[in-house]
């Protein structure tokens, strides 16, 4: 970093400071840099999908890497996410663009069948694209990994194109500003394109609040501010979003549903459907209720349990005593990061919640 400083010749003159930040990215060598200019010059269609219960992290990777490819490369380029923009991320540049499986899933099965490149970004498992999951298995088209969590299952044995996996980087949206940056060089950027990625960044990592360990993620954040966004409004756009059902519905979740156990530092919370249904709210508008259990000072884990369907969702979080990754997985084969994860159970509510007291609670 250089630094000039100089003032002018009367001794109130203001300073006048130029900042130049110069770095590089330090990529893992199994990343083939080459081998990503070519499976994208090679497409005539991609599609890019993204995880079901899409988050800031999903759909601003998605829509980053559609806006990055739109400059760089000349294939068709496709959107996609299972159950389409969550109402609080539709202001981002490019929403009206995806293509949701929920509304148009004959469409996003005919995109899938007639790609060359299928990107999975977010995303270590092709389960967590619920009803795209099957189009997906069946596809002919090459596969192609941009993700920041542990590979799942079918990470490992899927015949990966090429694949950009880290773990240690703070989310989805920073992998792939690192990675276009560096195949594409930073003039494919536009302001749209930094607005998503900085979005995404700033929900994964609760804006700069954890996962952000890393010095990248900074340079990544600075990187996407000289492209012109505005971080004040983006911030604003992000938490500034609920509906009076979906604020009421925290503040009886909060006062009515927090159990809190101080001997082990952890914090249950248990919603059932009929309780949504009650306050009018779905499941994007429980984004962000794990994260005000975590503002305790006392609880080091918290554990939010979500009953759908036939199915339980489970969002763990940590601050620096549990790792919630292994936690998730030990639970119900679920994964993430140390310090946030989740896992889907396929058991009763009341079953589920007995495993997490037996074995995380009362566990000594």
């Amino acid at each position: 970093m250089h630094l000039d400083l100089s003032s002018g010749k009367q001794c109130n003159a203001l300073w006048h400071m130029t900042i130049e930040v110069q770095y590089k990215a330090a990529f893992d060598s199994r990343w083939d840099i080459g081998a990503v200019r070519r499976v994208f010059a090679e497409a005539a269609h991609v599609v890019l999908v993204a995880h079901q219960n899409a988050d800031g992290d999903a759909v601003g990777s998605l829509l980053g890497m559609w806006h990055l490819l739109r400059q760089a490369v000349s294939a068709e380029v496709t959107p996609l996410l299972p159950d389409g923009v969550p109402g609080d991320l539709d202001w981002l540049p490019g929403a009206d663009a995806i293509v949701s499986g929920k509304a148009d899933e004959v469409r996003c099965a005919a995109a899938i069948d007639g790609a060359d490149l299928i990107v999975c970004l977010d995303l270590n498992t092709i389960e967590r694209t619920g009803r795209l999951a099957d189009s997906l298995h069946a596809a002919k088209a090459a596969f192609m990994q941009v993700d920041h969590h542990e590979r799942g299952e079918d990470g490992q044995s899927r015949d990966w194109k090429v694949a950009v996996v880290e773990p240690e980087v703070s989310s989805a949206c920073e992998l792939v500003y690192w990675l276009m940056r560096e195949a594409y060089g930073e003039d494919i950027f536009t302001r749209e394109a930094a607005t998503c990625l900085y979005a995404g960044i700033c929900t994964d990592t609760g804006t700069f609040s954890y996962s952000n360990d890393r010095q990248s993620v900074y340079l990544a954040a600075a990187g996407l501010l000289a492209h012109g966004i505005d971080p004040m409004r983006i911030n604003r756009q992000i938490k500034n979003v609920f509906t009076e059902e979906r604020l009421r519905f925290f503040g009886h979740a909060m006062a009515d549903l927090l159990e809190v156990y101080p001997e082990r530092q952890v914090a249950l919370m248990v919603l059932t459907e009929a309780e949504m249904k009650a306050y009018g709210v779905e499941s994007a508008d429980i984004t962000g209720l794990i994260n005000e259990v975590m503002k305790l000072r006392t609880v080091d884990c918290g554990i939010l349990v979500r009953e759908e369907g036939e199915k339980v969702r489970l969002s763990l979080r940590s601050k620096e005593r549990y790792d919630v990754n292994l936690m998730a997985r030990g639970l119900f084969g679920g994964g993430g990061h140390k310090r946030a994860a989740g896992a889907t159970a396929y058991a009763t509510l009341q079953e589920v919640v007995d495993k997490i007291k037996r074995e995380v609670i009362d566990d000594k």
